[in-house]
This record gives C-alpha cells, structure tokens and sequence, in this order.
C-alpha cells in the first residue's frame, strides 16, 4: 500500500518528443527570408521562439556562398510540443535554401506557409 502511494507522487519522466520524420525546403531571395518567419511566426497552429527569425536572419547575413548553418529549436504544432531543425545552405550571393526537418503534421503546415509565401511574392 505504501508503494502505491509513493508512487502517484512520484514525478512522471518527461515524454520525448516525436521524431523528425519529414522536410520541405524552399530557395529564398535574403530578403525574403525576415517576411517568411514572420508570416510563420503569425500561425495559429505552430508555436517557436520569438526571436527565431532573427537569429536565422543575423547568421544568413555572415554566410558565404556553399556555406550551411543548422538551428534545432523546440517549438509546438497544435500545443504539443515538437522539435525543428533548420538548415540553410548559401546557394548563391543572398540566396539561401531553407531546409526544415519535423513531423509530418508540422512539415505539412509549413509546406501550406510556403506554397502561400510564394504565391503571395509571385513566384
């Protein structure tokens, strides 16, 4: 009986996060880059650190042409939580390729983002 009850006091391990199963990736003009997290950062599904969009935008601004940098952040899609990793590789002069690795549910809405960021700037 004491056993049971230490036990439902007992913290419970945290759950791990669900693995990184999908990617998408889209060529960007620099400055488009800055406007695209913005418009990410503005739905109501995913949740990812504020200061996101400028962290990615102050590292792009130092890359060199075939440089790639990687970001892993903890964010949430629907309020369960989830891991991102964000990879830029400089595929010419201020024209990086984002590269962005999640779950499906996360990827999808991303792909969403970006279909709808590129119809938005005509391309």
């Amino acid at each position: 009986m004491l056993k049971f009850v230490t036990e439902l006091f007992k913290p419970n391990a945290p759950k791990p996060l669900p693995p990184m199963t999908s990617q998408t990736s889209m060529n960007f003009a620099s400055d488009e880059v800055a406007p695209f997290f913005t418009q990410l950062a503005n739905n109501p599904r995913l949740d990812f650190p504020a200061d996101l969009a400028q962290e990615v935008r102050r590292n792009l601004a130092c890359m060199a042409v075939e440089d790639t940098r990687r970001w892993r952040v903890t964010g949430a899609i629907d309020d369960q939580p989830i891991q991102m990793e964000i990879e830029a590789f400089m595929d010419d002069v201020d024209a990086p390729d984002l590269y962005f690795f999640s779950t499906q549910s996360a990827i999808s809405e991303i792909e969403r983002e970006l279909e709808a960021f590129a119809e938005a700037i005509g391309t």
